[in-house]
């Protein structure tokens, strides 16, 4: 599977219902076991999501320093590095999610296996989103 742009998301765009400027709505990050999204999925779900109990340090995390990014062909969104410190959990997926909207799903990422941290740093890293084919959301002409 790969990564996988929710049905509702692309409506939404077109609605105006999620404000990616800096200082517009606030987009979480939610970890996963196994996918439990499918593209008619429309919010963020728990099942399946990493578990928090424990010495795990697994939360939700606010996706900061979000920045539109636009070009002649191409539109995109970036956001800042997320690291989970101290980490003991395994993921193989991640939700980003409109907190400010009902947490309507916007991406379902797929790690392409499951990724582990035992008691260390989780990070996802996010690509500069300047070359379309390498950010995490973008819209092409």
């Amino acid at each position: 599977m790969a990564n996988v742009v929710s049905f509702s998301f692309k409506g939404e765009l077109m609605s105006g219902t999620h404000n990616f400027a800096n200082g517009g709505d606030s987009f979480k990050i939610a970890l996963y076991t196994s996918n439990p999204y499918s593209t008619s999925s429309t919010v963020a779900l728990t099942t399946n999501e990493v578990s928090s109990a424990g010495s795990s340090n697994y939360v939700r995390k606010v996706l900061g320093s979000q920045a539109v990014v636009a070009t002649t062909a191409t539109t995109s969104v970036d956001f800042a590095d997320v690291t989970w410190s101290s980490a003991t959990f395994t993921a193989a997926f991640a939700a980003i999610y409109n907190d400010d909207q009902s947490d309507k799903l916007c991406v379902v990422l797929d790690f392409g296996g499951s990724k582990t941290a035992t008691n260390g740093d989780f990070t996802i890293s996010f690509p500069d989103p300047s070359t379309a084919s390498n950010a995490i959301i973008s819209l092409t002409s």
